[in-house]
């Protein structure tokens, strides 16, 4: 026994034999710990509620997945409000860092030998515990948590700046109530690993982003911006815009990389672009697109020309500047080039080179609103591009037939019968643009017949076409794009296909007309027509059906059999039969 120890008085002496008693024991025990748990995690670590103890580095890391896979398969529901919301793990892309928190367990009591046998000792008598921690899609989880606040809560007002015309006022700032993100966030991570998985969410005081100050310049500038009008100039024109039009400009938006947050004042080009632009267009020009001018089956290309017009981002920062400074309120245009949408290179590459079908179609003349239709028609049609397999469709490209765009009443077949229509004569460009495919051989996809046979069409080539029903489709099966060209006169119109011809040859066979309906025959009194005469007041039509086969060839192959069948209703015949009063016949003069 040392000296200093039996000098000691008896109780010292055995109080101090005992803490070294201990100390001996938790040392041979973290030691025993150390060498029973090489390679392992030593016994007492958990990562949050599981306890991983005993296993390798990987097998922490595998039993920290299952976990968190077996707890996230419930669902969470978020309460607020009295109302309810399921968030599951797949909704927030929930997630865990299983190797990184098996290397965190691994690493307790292990480093230098004092920090080891500290950590193994607090394992050993009183647990260790690595938090377990969850991470998600921020922005999944604030979009669900947004939604609530949509739903319950009253938003914070922002400080702010209204203008109207030429008065300017402050928005001030006001507090609302709703959840909180960072609160929500981590109550409901916590729920996925715990048996409540119920959150309950109060609503809390929400502060606006921007106060006061922070909109105080921006209130200022606008002031500013409409205390006098503004000149515009470009060379030795002029244009002066009034107060009253420059609040219209007026936009406001946050100032980038401050704290707090602050808005400012700006001209939006958008604005300036609405209504500069038309007002100053004498000093530019439009951009004109390539085109293609067809005459006697010869088609050739129109070049593109630039445009110029007022660079409107440009004056926007320009006025900015000059709406807010102390200087003259004077702003000079700036031009730039505008592309055509469509360049010369671009229609070369387009393949339109020759016509491949033309058919022309009559009409009478003396019906001017149905020939101001078919104008009208002709016109939207002409200029129409179909790219190398698309599918051209007549109602998307003519749109709706309305008085706006000039269409007037004229007779069209509805419901079996010859009525007045916004737009009628429309069927007769249907029926010319539907043969001038036939005649190409470009694929049909959509066709219908007239309900009602009209004989001076060709025999079961009509096409009729009605703004949200039946429609006419035609696909460009070529590797070039394909033109749609118009032509008409008073009494008949053309329509072309120009594109490379793929080298198809059209031949067709008519069938005989059959299932043959005699019209119904509808007498109506006429007390006005002596009695047993008989007058036609509308001519009926008989019902019947008839086929027509396209054969496509190509290099004497034939591509393409297509069947057209056309099914025409009988339309009734009205005919008033007199009910007045016969008229006697005189009687022959007998001369003596």
């Amino acid at each position: 026994m040392p000296g200093w120890l039996a000098s000691m008085p008896a109780p010292a002496r055995a109080a101090v034999l005992v803490v070294a008693g201990v100390l001996t024991i938790a040392v041979i025990a973290g030691g025993l710990d150390a060498i029973a748990s090489a390679g392992r995690v030593h016994p007492g670590v958990s990562v949050g509620a599981l306890a991983v103890g005993g296993k390798t580095s990987a097998e922490a890391r595998e039993a920290i997945s299952s976990y968190v896979i077996a707890q996230a398969a419930t669902p969470v529901v978020i309460q607020a409000a009295g109302s309810s919301w399921e968030v599951t793990a797949e909704s927030v892309a929930l997630s865990v860092d299983a190797t990184g928190l098996a290397e965190a367990a691994y690493s307790v009591g292990r480093g230098d030998a004092g920090a080891a046998l500290a950590g193994r000792l607090r394992a050993i008598f009183g647990g260790v515990i690595v938090p377990m921690r969850l991470s998600c899609d921020e922005g999944a989880l604030r979009g669900i948590i947004d939604s609530i606040n949509e739903a319950v809560a009253t938003p914070a007002v922002d400080a702010g700046v209204k203008v109207d015309g030429e008065s300017v006022t402050r928005i001030e700032p006001k507090d609302g109530v709703g959840v909180t993100s960072e609160d929500a966030r981590s109550r409901v991570l916590d729920a996925f690993l715990s048996t409540d998985r119920t959150v309950l969410l109060g609503l809390g005081p929400i502060s606006p982003e921007v106060d006061s100050a922070g909109a105080e310049q921006a209130y200022r500038d606008a002031l500013m911006m409409v205390s006098a009008p503004v000149t515009l100039y470009y060379a030795e024109k002029s244009w002066d815009v009034d107060p009253e039009t420059i609040g219209g400009w007026i936009g406001f938006r946050r100032v980038e990389g401050i704290d707090p947050p602050a808005i400012e004042a700006y001209i939006v080009s958008e604005d300036v672009s609405s209504t500069v632009l038309p007002m100053v267009a004498e000093v530019g020009k439009p951009a004109r697109d390539a085109g293609f001018q067809v005459s006697n089956g010869v088609v050739a290309i129109v070049p593109a020309e630039d445009g110029l017009q007022a660079d409107a981002e440009d004056l926007a920062l320009r006025l900015t500047g000059v709406l807010t400074g102390s200087g003259e309120r004077r702003a000079e245009l700036t031009m730039h080039r505008v592309a055509p949408e469509i360049t010369t290179e671009e229609a070369q590459a387009m393949g339109i080179v020759e016509r491949l079908s033309t058919f022309t179609t009559d009409y009478a003349a003396s019906n001017k609103p149905r020939v101001n239709n078919i104008h009208i028609l002709a016109d939207a049609l002409d200029g129409t591009l179909i790219p190398p397999g698309g599918t051209f469709s007549f109602n998307e490209t003519i749109g709706p037939r309305t008085a706006e765009k000039g269409y007037q009443e004229a007779n069209a077949i509805v419901n079996g019968k010859l009525v007045p229509q916004l737009g009628g004569g429309i069927c007769q460009v249907g029926t010319t643009i539907f043969n001038t495919v036939f005649f190409s051989g470009l694929p049909v996809v959509e066709r219908h017949n007239h309900s009602l046979y009209i004989s001076h069409y060709p025999t079961g080539r009509d096409a009729t076409v009605t703004w949200g029903g039946a429609d006419f489709k035609f696909k460009n099966d070529t590797p070039n794009w394909v033109l749609v060209a118009t032509g008409y006169s008073s009494s008949t119109i053309t329509i072309s296909l120009y594109g490379t011809k793929p080298g198809y040859e059209v031949t067709y066979e008519t069938g005989p007309w059959t299932d043959i309906v005699a019209p119904p025959i509808r007498e109506v009194p006429d007390p006005t027509l002596p009695a047993g005469s008989r007058v036609v007041e509308e001519k009926g039509v008989s019902g019947r059906k008839c086929v027509v086969v396209r054969h496509v060839l190509q290099n004497g192959v034939e591509i393409r059999t297509d069947t057209f069948k056309s099914a025409y209703k009988a339309a009734e015949e009205v005919v008033r039969v007199g009910t007045g009063t016969a008229v006697p016949s005189t009687p022959a003069t007998v001369s003596p």
